[in-house]
């Protein structure tokens, strides 16, 4: 005969708690699993000494106490943090049932570094209408719960209107400061205490890179016409490997069982890149083989430099987009070089792919506008300073992680001739020895050129700042290690830079953490 565990068991409790916290959660499971047959025979295979759950026993009296526990220790882990960055989303399921997502982001100590901490805050149904007033009430009610209205130093959301008006509403009396980034930079008051920084970071909403940078890709591939044809048969090829077997077998006896081409989704266009990139890798004259009794599936010669060349186009947005969607690592320092990288990679572009300059010359507008308030600051545009991405953290960020210091700077105003230049070769339809179609080029990983290039700023260049700035860049130079790593060791070296950069780093680039609430498969 078994005996069975007591209800106050040690490891009667520990299997309950984990299929509740690492199934019914962290699987997103649903809570019917309780029930299944299936599942109650496994778990007396697995021990016979356990007695499952009840359905009820768990939606009224577990999934309450785990709530109750894990808001009580998010309370706890937000109390001792002065400063406290907010992602906020509205999402729609398939019957259109909305909930507004609100995750909290913090810089936290961790042995000899600091660690980058994300808390969900809340997942709640949103009923009735979808206007700015209701979803700023509705996250004041939950910020206020947790105790940090009063902490928040950045709000990131995408740039649905409701979502502007929300903030807007919530915060009427903040205005963006104007100024150029130099004299921000010069301005010694502004590194004297964090406590003084407040009026530029009150609680002010910022908009999500990764969906900003989606609407740029959007805006070009709106001239796509021109190599629609191979997009389609690419995607019916994909469609077909994953619906046919018979397709599937054609495809493993060419390229072996190992190799797949990843399906698109509708909604995330880098998902159609990874297609392409998938497809384009495989060998053309095999993938004509493969499709000879199949003729509205063959690639011409055309068609395949096409959508190679458009492979080799998106690649660095794939990059910046994966890179600024993590939760775990500083991202918001990575905004400015990454928009002043992917400009000079679509200057670039206009040149080496011909076939599609008309989608390239759509996405450099497309960057130029959507991210205006950046080269406005570096007085490569002229604008106002309502303009996006016009908001000094993004500079300070930059600044602040060693990996790029003021790198950025010297490298746009020294490459400025080199811009007039090309920009002068495209529009002579000129050939230069760079700009030759064969052999392919190469593709530079982003942000590699800082890390080779952090040129060295001695105190003569920039006399009006402060010292201790002046120091820091100059420290910097032959630094090889994160942003995190780098400021725990050096808090007493530059105390007020310290806190600062705690604040400004915490940031999340994008809305990522939030959108992965609802969509696990966001990266991060």
């Amino acid at each position: 005969m078994v005996h069975l565990y007591s209800p106050n068991s040690a490891r009667q409790q520990a299997i309950t708690q984990s299929i509740l916290q690492d199934l019914v959660v962290g699987c997103c499971l649903p809570l019917s699993i309780i029930e299944n047959p299936h599942f109650r025979r496994f778990l007396n295979v697995l021990d016979s000494k356990y007695t499952p759950m009840s359905r009820t026993s768990l939606t009224e009296k577990l999934i309450p106490h785990l709530v109750t526990k894990v808001k009580g220790d998010i309370i706890k882990a937000l109390d001792v943090q002065s400063n406290v960055a907010i992602t906020a989303d509205l999402w729609s399921d398939r019957r259109l049932r909305s909930f507004l997502g609100v995750t909290a982001h913090v810089a936290c100590k961790d042995k000899d570094s600091y660690s980058l901490k994300s808390f969900l805050l809340d997942c709640r149904r949103f009923t009735g209408k979808h206007c700015g007033e209701r979803i700023a009430s509705a996250f004041d009610n939950i910020v206020e719960e947790y105790g940090v209205g009063h902490k928040i130093s950045y709000i990131l959301t995408d740039n649905a209107s409701n979502m502007k008006r929300a903030f807007k509403v919530r915060m009427p009396e903040v205005e963006q400061p104007e100024g150029d980034s130099s004299d921000d930079l010069d301005d010694e008051t502004m590194w004297e205490d964090a406590e003084h920084v407040e009026p530029w970071s009150s609680g002010e909403r910022l908009s999500c890179f990764a969906h900003s940078l989606q609407l740029v890709i959007n805006d070009g591939m709106k001239e796509v016409k021109a190599i629609a044809r191979a997009i389609a048969k690419a995607s019916k090829f994909t469609t077909l490997l994953h619906s046919s077997s018979k397709h599937r077998d054609m495809f493993e006896a060419h390229f072996g069982s190992n190799k797949s081409i990843p399906a698109a989704n509708n909604t995330r266009w880098n998902s159609t890149y990874k297609q392409l990139k998938a497809l384009t890798t495989l060998d053309h004259r095999s993938i004509t083989e493969m499709c000879s009794d199949t003729e509205n599936l063959v690639f011409s010669i055309r068609e395949w430099a096409q959508l190679t060349d458009l492979c080799a186009l998106l690649e660095p947005f794939s990059e910046a987009t994966d890179l600024t969607e993590g939760d775990t690592a500083v991202t918001i320092s990575m905004v400015v070089p990454t928009i002043l990288d992917l400009r000079t990679h679509l200057i670039k572009m206009e040149v080496h792919l011909p076939q599609i300059v008309t989608i390239v010359r759509a996405m450099k507008k497309s960057l130029e506008k959507r991210f205006s308030g950046i080269f406005r600051r570096i007085n490569m545009d002229e604008g106002d300073p309502e303009q996006p991405f016009n908001h000094r953290i993004y500079f300070l960020a930059a600044m602040l992680d060693p990996q790029f210091g003021l790198s950025w700077v010297d490298l746009d105003v020294q490459n400025e001739v080199d811009r007039d230049a090309t920009a002068a070769t495209v529009a002579e339809d000129t050939e230069e020895s760079h700009s030759d179609s064969l052999p392919p080029l190469k593709h530079q990983r982003l942000l590699s050129r800082y890390k080779a290039f952090k040129l060295k700023r001695s105190t003569t260049q920039d006399s009006s700042i402060d010292a201790q700035i002046s120091k820091y860049l100059d420290s910097i130079n032959d630094i090889d290690c994160d942003a995190l790593t780098f400021w725990s060791k050096n808090k007493e070296r530059f105390p007020n830079l310290h806190d600062v950069a705690l604040k400004v780093l915490s940031v999340p680039a994008s809305s990522a953490p939030v959108e992965r609430v609802f969509n696990p498969t966001v990266h991060g």
